[in-house]
This record gives structure tokens, sequence and C-alpha cells, in this order.
């Protein structure tokens, strides 16, 4: 940083040396702040302060072990530096790092383009030479396809949210909270509904005794920033700490202010999607081919009666159809391209001008004008595609295979990244205010039990705080855990810091992917398509010279006759001669495009190459024959057409792209005022609790030694007698003791008498636990031994230390406990894969699993997962509680060996939690609530049918496995999305429909956090057919694409699933620790199979038929 001379501004100068400070010190955040405050620099004075700035992103880069953050910081930096044409070779290397980190062939390129600009300016950048060398190396197995990403566990993590590994999350209690929690229980309800009404002058002295005057004068301007608005949340640009009431009026300001928009030309070049009615006709069609020679008949019997065409959402019955099969698969892959490409929201109008001029050349072939087809219609309906031929619908579906769904910007590693950020920052418990503004009221909530629900409002009410507390159920004590947990959010921010420097790294490296974006889009693809535009112009002026001097031709003798390259090289001559400074561009484009005409080339060049060197080319092509330059300019002309729309659809995933990091900024630029006091308020009230602890504690205390006092001087008859108000504040200190030590006395008794009504005294008969594992696979690597065999040693000494009446082993009896154990490997692998995907949620609520003897199967559920949560799975008891839960649910259900049906089972009884409050963990975790709606394409109607819960969906493996091989390289949520489309509904009679079938809208509003298929098998497929389905399914599904009210790119990952092999013995197999493990009965009960690829070959080679796969929301709510 000291290579640059000092700046020209005295202010800056001062304030770019502290920026500096505070970055060698290691304060980035403060640092940035400090950059921000120079942006009224100028000219060169603004080359340092940009340095600084793109420097401090690449080193949070460097020190981060976060991927997501790591690449977002990198994006950021790209931006800083490519904006400033002397650090274009910075940009070259954060260019080729962010190449690196994601292998992705599009940052190859730009880095290899970055890194020739700048070494063609500067000598001597081995640096860049190797960036260079790198990427071309990189590009060239991109393009003869021998670049294979490794095929790892962490190349799979890369692109995926940091990843925990499985870990125990009961924490030991210290002391410290044990002796809080057991004041909590003795005091009474009044004074715990107090207790979460705090003073607000109580606090604010609090606060000042802290931080004095300016933390005083802070929490004021909150609170009254918050009466103000009458909300705890606000959106806040950290550039301009402008401050907004709503979303969308930050997301403006952003645009408009700050770069996150395209520039007004750009804007007004993009591309139109297509309409709605022609997205309805697209999904809604049958796609059938149709016959041509009988549709040409009937069009012009049509148009000479008059008769129109009748259609149904843009499908006509009328046309006479074709048995055609080949005909009619490919018009089923097209509709299923532009579906997809409809819900990526990359369907251009030109592909379907496209296409359009395709349906047009064919009929007129067949002597049917263009006029004549838009008076029947077919021109404006997706049905004109299925009279195309076979060679006409290959040509049109490999244009439409040319167009990439995706973009390997690494826009999704940038949203994680902000979630992680955001997560950590939203708040659960809402805090509202008294009548007077004296009081905040906290949520009543948190004095019965934990908050499971954000709060995204962060409204606020002014309530009346008797009434507000008066029905409150205050008989919990999580509250306790609550003052002594750490709040979450940015350890990097604390109060009394400006509200911009909150996630200010963050947010500021968002801000420019954003930028960007936006600069790729204008200074690429809009260049590139105004490119094409200008192109095909030139194009049609030199056919229109050619075609004019065919009319010509007509009136004049041979003799005088010029061929269509004179014609050409004459124009351009014309033009040099004419040309000036201000559309010498134009005219080297011009001359360009005909030297590629003359030339016959395949593709055009796109270069501008100096006005005279083109020139001396037209000249030596001025005998190209009159048919080379015709087949030329058409061959040229119809490589445009072609181009148009895959350049739209680059620009759509561009404008995607930056939709989405958009999103994700305005998310970033929430700012809610309760994470900002929220720490200071637990401390407030933890001192205010320990105080009136040890203020119990010292009255208790002092009674004691008064009395004592009292009986030393009774029985050594002291001269000096205590006085009687003595003696009546040690009997009143005596009292008081005494009622507490009573009222905890009482408390405790009434636990016990709680937890002895699901006591029972009958102790389980020692009976050998079949759940014992036996590892014979290779010895794992140090510290990558299987979670459940550490849990085993840990239970052990759990039970060493552990309260004797917490304990639950001696309470767990099966309801049915009379004959010997049996085994069901179905319901045990069903529940092995359950325990793997609820431990951690469970655990959080292992206090609240209520003993329902009423109920003989909800009953054996709970027996089974308490023993799983308190870990107290040791010899006999696995099997007895595994054989009572089977026999318990065949009582209700006819004997079965079926794992989905088991899971059914299971899901239905499953016991509800003793807090009422809670939410069950089947409707929590598992539950579906997803409407079916249709649009009826024949009356209009919208049929209002009710919502509806599932546990999954239920695919047939041979319907996946069939997709699969048609359709190749083909993802699993888009099979199923296939297998969906064919889901139809009858449009209602009874509620004023027309009866007319149509296809099902599946909408849902809230994703579960395990989403379950299930798979049917005929049970005699092959070795080969049970490998292709495995191969078929993935391991991360996009939820958004099976269902409509969905979040973009809302990702599930597979955690774990139950198979069913030879011998119809079910296995489990689970991802752990970042592999997946085969957990089944017998001497191997344990194997590590290693990643996805190794999982799908497993399935095949033993024969597993995968029947439940659990998916897990990659953000659990």
């Amino acid at each position: 940083m000291n290579r640059f001379p000092p700046l020209a501004d005295a202010k800056g100068e001062k304030l770019f040396k502290l920026a500096k400070d505070l970055y060698a010190q290691g304060h980035h955040i403060k640092a940035l702040e400090a950059i921000l405050a120079l942006s009224f620099l100028k000219g060169k004075d603004k080359n340092p302060v940009t340095y600084l700035h793109g420097t401090i992103f690449r080193d949070l880069a460097g020190k981060t072990e976060n991927p997501n953050l790591k690449f977002t910081y990198l994006l950021g930096s790209v931006e800083i530096f490519t904006a400033c044409k002397p650090f274009s070779g910075v940009a070259a290397m954060s260019l080729f790092n962010l190449a690196q980190l994601l292998e992705s062939k599009l940052y190859y390129k730009k880095a290899l383009a970055q890194a020739n600009q700048t070494v063609g300016a500067v000598k001597n950048l081995e640096s860049l030479r190797h960036v260079i060398k790198t990427s071309e190396s990189k590009l060239a197995q991109f393009k003869n396809g021998s670049y294979l990403v490794e095929d790892s566990d962490d190349s799979e993590d890369m692109v995926e949210s940091e990843e925990h590994e499985e870990t125990t999350t009961t924490k030991t209690e210290s002391d410290f909270v044990r002796g809080l929690k057991s004041y909590w229980s003795g005091l009474n309800v009044d004074k715990r509904r107090n207790f979460v009404k705090v003073s607000i002058a109580d606090f604010t002295s609090y606060v000042q005794r802290l931080y004095g005057r300016e933390g005083r004068v802070a929490l004021e301007e909150v609170l009254g920033s918050v009466r103000k608005h009458k909300r705890w949340r606000l959106w806040v640009c950290r550039s301009c700490s402008k401050e907004f009431s709503s979303a969308e009026e930050c997301r403006n300001h952003l645009e408009k202010e700050h770069g996150a928009g395209f520039r007004h030309n750009v804007a007004l070049a993009l591309p139109q999607r297509i309409s709605e009615s022609w997205g309805c006709m697209i999904s809604d069609g049958g796609w059938e081919p149709l016959d041509t020679v009988s549709a040409v008949e009937m069009i012009k019997t049509r148009l000479q009666d008059m008769k129109a065409f009748v259609y149904e959402n843009g499908w006509s019955k009328d046309l006479p159809f074709a048995a055609d099969e080949e005909r009619r698969k490919l018009l089923q892959e097209i509709r299923f391209l532009l579906v997809t490409f409809r819900d990526c929201n990359i369907l251009s109008r030109s592909v379907i001008a496209w296409v359009k001029d395709l349906v047009v050349s064919h009929f007129e072939k067949l002597q049917v004008s263009k006029h004549s087809l838009a008076e029947c219609g077919l021109v404006e309906t997706p049905q004109s595609i299925c009279f195309l031929e076979r060679h006409e619908l290959n040509q049109f579906l490999d244009l439409l295979k040319r167009i990439k769904c995706e973009r390997d910007d690494g826009t999704e590693l940038v949203c994680r990244a902000v979630d992680s950020v955001y997560n950590g920052t939203r708040v659960k418990e809402k805090i509202d205010f008294d009548m007077k503004f004296s009081s905040l009221l906290l949520d009543k909530r948190l004095l019965q039990c934990e908050i499971a629900q954000f709060d995204e409002e962060g409204a606020i009410s002014f309530l009346n705080a008797s009434a507000h507390y008066a029905k409150a159920n205050a008989g919990g004590d999580d509250i306790i855990l609550w003052l002594t947990e750490k709040s979450s959010g940015d350890e990097k921010f604390h109060f009394q810091r400006p509200t911009r420097a909150h996630n200010l790294d963050v947010w500021l490296a968002v801000l420019g992917a954003v930028q960007f974006t936006c600069r790729t889009m204008g200074t690429q693809y809009y260049a590139k398509k105004l490119r094409i535009g200008d192109f095909t112009e030139v194009l049609v002026d030199a056919k229109n010279l050619c075609i004019g001097e065919d009319e010509r031709r007509r009136n004049t003798p041979d003799g005088q006759r010029k061929t269509y390259a004179s014609l050409l090289c004459d124009e351009c001559e014309k033009k040099h001669l004419t040309t000036d400074s201000s559309n010498s561009l134009a005219t080297r484009l011009y001359c360009s495009a005909v030297v590629d005409v003359l030339k016959a080339e395949l593709h055009p060049k796109f270069g501008l190459p100096e006005l005279e060197d083109c020139l001396n080319v037209i000249r030596d092509h001025r005998n190209v024959s009159d048919d080379v330059v015709l087949s030329s300019i058409n061959h040229l002309k119809s490589v445009m057409t072609d181009k148009v729309p895959l350049i739209d659809s680059k620009i759509f995933l561009v404008e995607n792209s930056r939709i989405n990091l958009l999103n994700d900024l305005v998310r970033l630029s929430v700012f809610d005022y309760r994470s900002y006091i929220l720490p200071l308020l637990k401390e407030f009230l933890l001192e205010g609790i320990v105080d009136m602890e040890c203020k119990a504690k010292l009255a208790a205390a002092q009674a004691d030694r008064l009395l004592e006092e009292e009986m030393k001087s009774q029985s050594k008859k002291k001269k000096n007698k205590i006085s009687k108000e003595e003696l009546a504040a040690v009997q009143a200190l005596k009292l008081l003791s005494e009622n507490n030590q009573d009222k905890e006395k009482n408390s405790g008794s009434k636990k016990k008498r709680r937890r002895n009504k699901k006591i029972t005294s009958t102790s389980m008969p020692g009976v050998l636990d079949q759940n014992v594992e036996h590892d014979t696979s290779p010895s794992p690597k140090p510290g990558e031994e299987d979670s459940m065999e550490q849990d085993q040693e840990e239970a052990a000494k759990d039970m060493q230390n552990m309260p004797e009446e917490e304990s639950p082993s001696k309470h767990l009896e099966p309801a049915h406990a009379e004959g010997p154990p049996i085994y069901n490997s179905a319901l045990a692998m069903t529940l092995k894969a359950l325990c793997h995907i609820l431990k951690e949620y469970l655990l959080q609520n292992r206090n609240q699993i209520y003993d329902h003897r009423e109920e003989r199967v909800p009953c054996a559920i709970g027996n089974f997962f308490t023993a799983f949560v308190w870990k107290q799975m040791k010899e006999g008891l696995y099997s007895c509680l595994l054989s009572d839960l089977l026999a318990s649910i065949e009582e209700v259900y006819s004997k079965t060996s079926y794992a989905a049906e088991l899971l059914v089972s299971i899901l239905e009884f499953w016991p509800c939690w003793k807090c009422p409050e809670i939410e069950s963990v089947v409707t929590h975790i598992f539950t579906l609530e997803e409407y079916e709606r249709i649009s009826c394409s024949k009356c209009k109607k919208m049929p209002n049918y009710p919502e509806q819960s599932f546990y999954g969906i239920v695919m047939a493996a041979d319907s996946i496995r069939d997709l699969k091989c048609a359709f190749g390289n083909i993802k699993f949520e888009d099979i199923l999305k296939m297998i969906r489309m064919e889901d139809k509904m009858l449009c209602d009679l009874k509620t004023g429909g027309c009866g007319k079938e149509n296809s099902v809208h599946h909408i849902i509003r809230r994703c579960p956090p395990v989403f379950t298929i299930v798979l049917e098998w005929e049970k005699d497929e092959t070795e080969k057919e049970i490998s292709e389905t495995s191969k078929a399914l993935d391991c991360e599904i996009d939820m958004s694409r099976l269902y409509e009210g969905l979040e973009p790119s809302t990702k599930y990952r597979l955690v774990s699933m139950v198979g069913c092999g030879e011998e119809e013995e079910y296995i489990c197999l689970a991802y752990k620790k970042k592999r997946w493990v085969r957990f089944s009965l017998g001497a191997s009960a344990k194997e590590v199979v290693g990643n996805w690829t190794s999982v799908a070959r497993f399935c095949g080679e033993r024969k597993v038929r995968p029947e439940i796969l659990f998916y897990k929301a990659l953000e659990w709510p």
C-alpha cells in the first residue's frame, strides 16, 4: 500500500491512513467503514483506495474456512479490481481463484481473457502467465471432454453449505444453571410473569452504567425509532446508511443508486420472455403428431367455407392426427424442454419466432401461405409444431439442446453464504411495550417453553401488561437456558456500533457480486447481441443489393451486368469514401461482414480489422460466383437466426443470477434492533435473577445466624438479652426460610409425583440385544469412527453422573412383554433411519416425550424413542422394545413386512408432546400441506380445492427407470416432474365447472424439514434394472421444481434411505460424516459404502431396491 503516492486531497489522505492502519491491525470492518467514507475522492486518488478495498476482500477470502464465504469475498474483489483498469492483473488472479474454487469453465474463460489483456500491456508477469497456461489447459480439457471433477466427498461438500458433523446436542448443565432453575421453580407465578416485564428506566440505567452516556443515547435512539415506526426490523443500505421501511424500497434504491440494476440502454435491449398464455399452451397441450397432407386440404376447405378452427387453450381437436411414434417421442421431448425453460424463466420469444419461421417455411412448400396460416390461427399456437416432419423436429430439438438451464457462476454459493449470515441474525422472541411505553414486554412463550419459529415481521404492539400475561403458562424453566445461552448473530458487531457496520463485509461483497453481474451483461452479452443485430442488418442489405441487381439485369445487356461480389465491393468502396470519424466503426463492421460473405465463412468472425485490410481482401474476391455469394449470405443469416435465441437464454440466465443476488442483498440489508439489544437485555435480566437469588440466600443465612445467636444467648443466660424487636425479626426470618424450603420440597415432590404417573417398577428381562453392530469393514481413519459407537461409550459415562430420578431406563416397560422378542428387519431399519434423521430434534425435546399408557401404539413408540434419546439401548432392551412396537402395530394393522407401510403406521400413531403448544413431530417434520389447483382451459374456472396433508409422494420405480433410459442426462427431480405432469383433474361439475380434464398444479406454502419419497417395485427386477433405477436417483433435489409457491433453489439433501435386499432383508443407508454407511442385521452389521456413486453401484451389485428416501432440507427451519 505504501507504493502509492500520497492522495492530493488532504482530508482523503487522513482517512486513507486511518483505513490502512485499521487494516494492518486486523480490523477489517472498521477499515471498510473508513473506505466508504472516502467515496468523495475522484481521479487517481481513487486508485489506492480501490486497491485497499479489493485487498481486504482477498484477505478475508484467505482467512475464512467457509467455502461459500470465500467465494463471495473473491467475487466482490473481482468487481472492485475490474472496475479499475490499473488493477486488471489482480482481477485476473481473483477470477482464477474463483475458477479453481468452483472448477468453473466460465471463470477459467474470464480469467484467461483478463490475463491476456494484462500481459499484453505489462511484461514479465510470471503469475499471470501461470494463469494463462493453466486456464488454457483446463479449457482444452473441458472442450475435448477429458476434464473430470474428482469424485470425492469433499467435492460434493464444496457446493453445499457448511455441513456440521453429527454431534450430540445435549449440554451438561452447570451448577450455576441448575441453581438458577431451582430458584426459579420456587418462585410463584406472579413473580415469574413480572420478571419478563422489564422496566425501560431500569434497563436504560443499566446500559448507562456499562457504556456511559453514549450507551444511554444509543439505546434511547433505538427505542425512539421503534416507537415511531412500530417495528423492530428495517432495511439499511450499508453503502450510504439510508433506511427503508420495506424490501421493495430498498431494492429500488440499490438498483438506482448503487449499480445493482442494468443501465437504461441495456435494460431496453433485454429480450422478451414468452407470454403467460403461451406458457400455459405449452404445458397443457397434447403434443400429438398431425397429418400435414390432410391438414393442408382441411385448411384450404375451411378457408373457402369461411369456417374457423375451434381451439381450446391453443389446441384444436379438429386437426387430423398421424400415427407416427417417432415424431410423437420427438414432440414429447420438445415439450419437456420448453416447459423446463419456461419454469427456469429463460424461454424467450425469439425461440417461438424461430420455430414459427420453420413452420411457415414448411407450409409454404405445400402451397399454404403465411397469411392462410394466420387466418386459421395456427401461427399463434404451439400445435403448429406438431405439423413438422422428423428432420425439422430434430432441427428444432438440436437448437433447444444447445440452450443451457444453468450458469456455473457460483450464485448458489453466494446465496448459501448469505443464508449462513442472515440466519444468525434472525430473532424468535417478540418484544412489545406497555401502553405507557414504560416497560418492555418479553415474549410470554419464554415462560412456558423454547420458541421454535422466527418472527420475520418484527411488529410491535402496545399492550396492557397485566392482561397480556394473565393467562400465560409459566410452568417451564427454559427461560433460564435462554438467559444463559449466548445470543446468535454477528460476533464482530456489538452494541453502540453504527447499524451500517452490521454484516458490512459480506454486504459489500454481495453488492460487488451484483455489480459484476450487471457488468457482465453490459460488456459481454449486451454488446454481443448488438453485434449480432448489426451483422444481420448487413446480411439483409447485401441480399437486397443482390435482389436489386437481379431486377436490373432483366433490362441490361449481358456485357453490362455486375456480379454480386463486384456489387458488394463497390458498395464497400463507396462507404469507405464517405466515411468520417463518426461512422468509421459502422463501416468497418459492414466491410468485415462482407469479407465473411465473400470468403464463405461457416461462422462470422465478428472482428473489426482495419478498414484498408478489409478492402484489400474484398478486392481479391471480386470474382466469386453469384451462387457462392448468395449461398453464403443465406447460410450466415441462418447462423445469426440460431444465435439470437441462444444469446437470449444466456441473457435471461444472467438476469436470473442478478435477481437472486439482489434478493440476497436485500435480505442482508435487514437490520433487527432486537438483535442489537437482546444480548444486553439478557445480561440485565440474568444479573437481576442472580441478585434475587443471592438476596434470598442471604435472608436465609441471616435468619439462621440470628436464630443461632438467640439460642446461644438463652443457653448462657447473658445479661444483654435480645430485644423484642430483634427476636421478632429472628422469628420472621426463620419463618421466611422455612416457607422457602417448604416450597422447594413441595415443588420437588410434585415433580416426583408427575414422574411417578408414568413410572412402573417392573424390570425388563435380560434378553440379548439384537442391535449389537460388528464392523467388518476396513478400519476407518483416526477421527472417523462411527458416532453411534461413541454414543454408547458416552452413555455409560452419563449414567454414572446422571441423577437417579432423571434416568428413564428403569421406567421403560413394554406395553406387551409376554413371550420372546420378535424381529422384523423392515421395522428395525425404518426406525434406524428415523433415529438418524431426528436425533438432534428429539434430543432438544427429550423432556417433552409423553407417557401414553392408555394407548398401546403411542406408548410403544414413546418407549422406544425415550430409550434412544436417553441412550439406554442396553442389552435386551432394544430387542424387547422393537418386538413390543411391532406387536402393538400389528394389533391395529394386519401383519406386514413392507417398510413403507410400517413407516405410515409409526407416523400415524406418533405420540404428542407433554406441552400441547409444541407442534407434533409428524406435523412439524414430515407433513406436507399441499394444494391441488387447476385452471380450466375451457370454462376458465379455478376451483378452490381444500388443502390436503401428505407424508410424501409415491413413485413407480419402473417409470423412473424408463424415463432415465429415454432421456439420458436428466435430473431425478425432472423425472419426478415429468411423471407428475401426467396428473389430471376434472373441472368439478358440482361447483359449476364444465367437466373437462385439466393438468394439475401442485402448490405448497411451507416446506417440511424432511421430504419422503417411496418407490414401488415389482419385486422381480433384475440386477441391471435395479442398478439403472439407483443411478436415476440424485443425492440432492430442488423442491421448487416439483411444487409451485416456493423460492427457487429450495434444495434438499438425501440423508437416509431404507432398501430391501435379497431374501427380503432390509438395510438402512445413512449419510454420516461425509460418507454413506450401511446398517443391517448380522455379522457385518455396519459397512462403510463411500460416496453417492458408490451407493448406486452398491445397490446394483447387492440387488438392494431403495424403497424409502428421506431428503432433508439444507435449511432446517
